[in-house]
């Protein structure tokens, strides 16, 4: 993320998604939520290739490819036969994703820059909702006591889909477990403590309906999972 915001892609036709967004969540709401919920070994990054992307040139402009920003960091990452991942050494994964394309005829951009080699982002369903919702920015500590700037979508759009990953029948069962728990969780910091962010059916409009209806119960002001 760091070497990401390093180039300007960070907020820039880059999010962050999956799992590694609630490290977002919890500095923001000043509470940590169970450990179990925020472990992850992989990383989701969100391709909005609608405003193009804004590059931070250094010394190699031809740095402007994830791959090679992915091998500053660990020379160890490679893309994996998906084109769409790349995986290093620990078998840490980053998927590079982006939603379906409407109308399907439509051309629009798949890579970060022009290297034949890089990750091409692969179109997944839902995802344009969690790219027309807000951005939501917050500067967490990372393992070794350092900031580190996370932008991603806002939290109320992120449980609502999360919840609905969790009730699709294609989707694996333990996955759709740890997303609902993650809903959940995620719904209680927003409505105990993000409280700026109400559940408001009009600030959702970028989701469906039924998705706004079926998310409701998450923003009650409970408990949860989080802990001050």
């Amino acid at each position: 993320m760091r070497a990401l915001d390093g180039f300007g892609m960070l907020g820039s036709g880059i999010r962050i998604l999956g799992t590694n967004a609630i490290y977002g969540y919890e500095a923001s709401s000043g509470v940590r939520l169970d450990p179990g919920l925020a472990t992850t070994e992989d990383i989701d990054l969100l391709f909005d290739a609608r405003g193009g992307l804004t590059f931070v040139a250094d010394d190699d402009v031809s740095e402007s490819s994830l791959m090679k920003i992915l091998k500053r960091v660990d020379t160890s990452f490679e893309r994996a036969k998906q084109t769409f991942r790349a995986v290093n050494r620990d078998g840490y994964l980053v998927d590079l994703i982006k939603p379906m394309q409407s109308p399907p005829w439509k051309k629009a951009p798949d890579k970060i820059g022009s290297d034949p080699e890089d990750l091409t982002a692969v179109q997944i369903e839902g995802l344009d909702w969690l790219q027309n919702a807000p951005a939501f920015e917050a500067v967490a500590i990372d393992e070794k006591g350092e900031p580190v700037r996370i932008v991603a979508p806002d939290p109320r759009v992120w449980a609502a889909h999360k919840l609905w990953l969790s009730r699709r029948a294609d989707r694996e069962a333990l996955k759709r477990q740890r997303d609902a728990a993650q809903a959940e969780a995620v719904g209680a910091l927003v409505a105990n403590y993000l409280t700026h962010l109400p559940f408001d059916a009009e600030q959702l409009r970028m989701l469906p309906k039924e998705v706004v209806d079926s998310a409701a119960p998450l923003f009650a002001k409970k408990d949860g999972a989080a802990r001050a």
